[in-house]
């Protein structure tokens, strides 16, 4: 059965790509594809525009009949590229994320080819203008620190303490808690806590999780933590948080 199935796509791919050929498309290169990408994580705001207006009158392969499912096609396929190159070069995860997912429910919302084209340029630029603000911000402290920051976006949903982390990154718990203050601003516990909060705030405008599973999942010591937490920061509860934005935030998307 198996044997079948990869002769029939062997079969489909040799067509696909003779008809390829008679039509004279050739796909970009892999350097080429990726140059649009290379744009937005480097924050080149000015590069990104020119190579915008190249992609305008680029062609891409037919990937349906529709005009505007072609454009759905194309934009999730850059989207979800876009998303990753940008957490790779520093982006915190949760939000490169959920960029992705409220693009992606914008564009869901659209009904013409040439709104998803003009969305997609509005993606590229938004995710660049991010990427340049974390770049020009990651200037202001040294490489010690910025391994510390890396380490905490990338593990969220750990307990994280100053020895854990000092251990981690091999550096001196004293130290590190010196430094930190002085280069941040403020200590790194507290850098922690505002780091947790916000995503929590994500979290709590654009999913459904409980506040138990959201205090489980950003490594609270319970829900009660959590909230006590939250409220320090935020003013209200997390229940009460959630009241205020979750149906105005879908509301915006439309």
């Amino acid at each position: 059965m198996q044997d079948k199935v990869v002769k029939q796509m062997e079969v489909a791919l040799s067509d696909y790509l003779f008809k390829q050929r008679e039509e004279e498309f050739v796909h970009a290169t892999l350097s080429q594809e990726m140059s649009g990408f290379d744009f937005v994580k480097n924050g080149d705001i000015s590069g990104l525009k020119r190579f915008l207006v190249k992609h305008r009158k680029a062609k891409f392969p037919k990937l349906s009949q529709s005009p505007v499912l072609q454009e759905r096609y194309l934009f999730v396929s850059v989207i979800t590229t876009c998303c990753r190159v940008c957490i790779e070069s520093g982006m915190p995860s949760d939000e490169s994320y959920g960029l992705s997912d409220l693009y992606i429910l914008k564009m869901d919302k659209l009904n013409s080819a040439d709104e998803i084209k003009a969305l997609y340029e509005e993606m590229m630029l938004d995710y660049a203008v991010r990427m340049k603000a974390y770049h020009e911000k990651s200037t202001d402290y040294s490489p010690r620190i910025l391994l510390c920051m890396e380490y905490i976006e990338n593990h969220m949903h750990d307990r994280i303490t100053v020895q854990t982390l000092a251990d981690e990154l091999e550096m001196n718990a004293s130290w590190l808690s010196t430094v930190f203050a002085k280069e941040v601003g403020v200590s790194v516990s507290d850098f922690i806590r505002q780091k947790k909060i916000s995503a929590a705030k994500f979290l709590l405008s654009y999913n459904e999780y409980t506040c138990t599973d959201i205090a489980e999942y950003l490594g609270f010591a319970g829900e009660s933590h959590f909230s006590t937490l939250f409220k320090k920061y935020e003013g209200v509860t997390p229940k009460e948080y959630r009241k205020k934005t979750y149906n105005k935030t879908f509301t915006n998307l439309a």
